[in-house]
């Protein structure tokens, strides 16, 4: 008898089980679930990305042929630009001024505080940056300060601890001129503005002497025929204004006293200009003691 095959029982479906999601995946319907960890690089760079400055000191400088403009936030300098202005100070600040304004994502609103360069220099080019930074700080309540451009050209040099000598051209042969040294650990001005030609600035050297400016080949082959070993000479490209400079002295000037009224704020000519202008005219101070400054005795 033939045994009969019986049917195997139909096998009961498996129940799959829900995969576990991984840790970071985010469910279906979008909704966080869980910690979650960002890819890498998202988010950093917002983080690291400056806001706009809250204060901004505004520096210009058209004491002479070359210009600088600055935006400095007390601790970094946001924007710069230095150029052959030649005569063309008056058609190239604002642009320059918009531009790195722009650069520097500052808010103009930001510019709370104004320095500019005084002179000596050119009486033309002294005018344009004066009127331009008195009528910013009276459009906008800024705080006003006057650098002398001796000092800007000075001011990087302090740490050389060497007597320093910055140069601008005056016309006619002659050059602005004073002389700078530390004392006391003070680093300052030591003698009076100077104006004339070089064999005259040279009478006041008695020492090693940095000297710094705009200085062409002329003046330097001069200088160093008249000086010899005690005339020495900043690199090229560190002998020129930077109007960063300038703004680092404004803002620490500003910390340390009020601003100047705006109708204080005059150009340093030194002597008469040619044409008369619509500054009064500020003379350099009387000439220091001599001997306080280590300079030889002058000739009567």
């Amino acid at each position: 008898m033939a045994r009969s095959r019986g049917r195997r029982a139909p096998a009961r479906p498996r129940r799959r089980t829900p995969r576990a999601r991984r840790r970071n995946e985010a469910p279906r319907d979008g909704r966080p679930d869980g910690p979650s960890v960002a890819p890498a690089g998202r988010g950093v760079a917002r983080g690291l990305v400056q806001g706009p400055a809250v204060s901004a000191l505004l520096a210009l400088d058209t004491s002479t042929e070359w210009a600088s403009v600055a935006i400095f936030d007390g601790t970094a300098v946001l924007a710069e630009e230095t150029w052959h202005a030649q005569r063309r100070h008056a058609e190239d600040l604002f642009p320059t001024i918009e531009r790195l304004i722009a650069l520097s994502r500052a808010p103009f609103k930001a510019v709370d505080k104004v320095a500019v360069a005084t002179g000596p220099g050119s009486f033309t080019g002294l005018r344009v940056a004066i009127a331009a930074a008195q009528g910013i700080a009276r459009g906008s309540g800024a705080a006003l300060v006057g650098v002398s451009t001796l000092d800007v050209l000075a001011y990087p040099h302090a740490s050389s601890k060497l007597r320093t000598c910055p140069l601008l051209p005056a016309g006619r042969g002659e050059f602005y001129a004073a002389l700078y040294q530390e004392r006391n650990r003070k680093w300052a001005r030591r003698s009076p503005f100077i104006v004339g030609p070089l064999v005259d600035v040279c009478r006041q050297i008695g020492t090693h002497t940095l000297f710094v400016g705009e200085i062409d080949q002329e003046a330097e082959s001069t200088l160093r025929d008249l000086l010899g070993p005690l005339a020495l000479f900043a690199p090229p490209a560190s002998r020129m204004r930077r109007a960063g400079y300038l703004a680092e002295l404004g803002w620490n000037e500003l910390a340390e006293r009020r601003q100047a009224p705006l109708g204080a704020l005059e150009p340093i000519y030194v002597r008469q200009p040619a044409v008369g202008g619509s500054f009064a005219q500020p003379f350099a101070p009387p000439p220091a003691d001599d001997a306080a400054l280590g300079l030889p005795k002058r000739s009567a």
